[in-house]
Parts: structure tokens; sequence; C-alpha cells
């Protein structure tokens, strides 16, 4: 099965995973970026990113190419903003929705805090599906909690994925 792996990543964290996971299952990678990014620090990080999520924004994309027709399976991968999965991701769906129909979808999440599960419900919602499975979820690391399950995650999804 041919995948395609595409993120959305503002800190580094979730490009991360899924370079990782694109190494551990041969999938190809799909990296969204924005016309205008986001902050990534402060205050305005969360208070811009989080209102955009949760408003459902779109921003205009850098060009990218994306030929649905070589993919079994795409593989979105996002940081969750507001228990919501990010505007970039909301774009890429909204631009190929047509090409996308008829695919299978896993998903993977990255986040501080919580809200992973909303963010997954609304994802499905926007591809037209109740629910997206395979899924996981990465909890961003800090100096005072490392969450090495991780790497223990990020093999066990992959080993899913390759199936």
């Amino acid at each position: 099965m041919k995948t395609i792996i595409v993120y959305y990543s503002l800190g580094g964290f979730t490009k991360k995973i899924a370079q990782k996971l694109a190494s551990k299952t041969g999938a190809d990678l799909l990296r969204l970026t924005p016309v205008r990014d986001y902050p990534d620090t402060g205050a305005k990080k969360f208070l811009i990113g989080g209102r955009a999520a949760m408003a459902g924004a779109k921003p205009k994309l850098q060009h990218y190419t994306f030929n649905a027709e070589k993919y079994d399976r795409v593989v979105i991968g996002t940081p969750v903003w507001a228990s919501s999965p990010t505007p970039p991701i909301r774009t890429f769906i909204d631009e190929n929705r047509e090409a996308l129909e008829g695919r299978q979808f896993a998903a993977f999440f990255t986040q501080l805090g919580n809200g992973a599960d909303k963010a997954n419900k609304k994802l499905a919602k926007c591809l037209g599906l109740e629910r997206i499975e395979p899924e996981t979820v990465f909890f961003e690391p800090n100096k005072k909690d490392p969450h090495k399950e991780n790497e223990a995650k990020l093999g066990d999804f992959a080993a899913v994925l390759r199936r």
C-alpha cells in the first residue's frame, strides 16, 4: 500500500515525528507551509493559532505538489490547537477534497496538553468520516517530562501502517 504523510509543523516536533514515521514505513512526505506562518513563540503563538483553529480558518498555502492517484493511504500529521487540527491541514483537505475520495486515512496528533480526541473527530468530519483510525497521539517533550513513550508509540504506529 503506497502511503503519503501530509503534515503541518510549527515548532518542529510534528516534522520530527513525520520524518521518523516515513523512515520506518517508506511513506512519502508532504509538508504544508502557509504563505504567512503563525507566530511560534510567546502568547501570540497560542492566541493567534488557537483562534484560527477554532474559527476553522483555511490559510493560503505555499505551492505544493500532491498527486492522490499515487497513494492508497494518506496519513495526516498535525499539532492540536484548541482541540482542533491546524488550519493548514483544513486548507489541504479543502483543496484536495475530490482527489482524497476513496483513500484510506490514518492520523497522528502532537500536543502539549490534551484535545487530540476532539481534534480527531473534527479532522474526520472535515474528511466526511466518523472517525479516523488508526490514529495515535504524541506528547511534545519538555525538560520536566521527556515522554519517552513516544518512541514506543512511533514503532507501534509504524507497524500498524506497514500492515
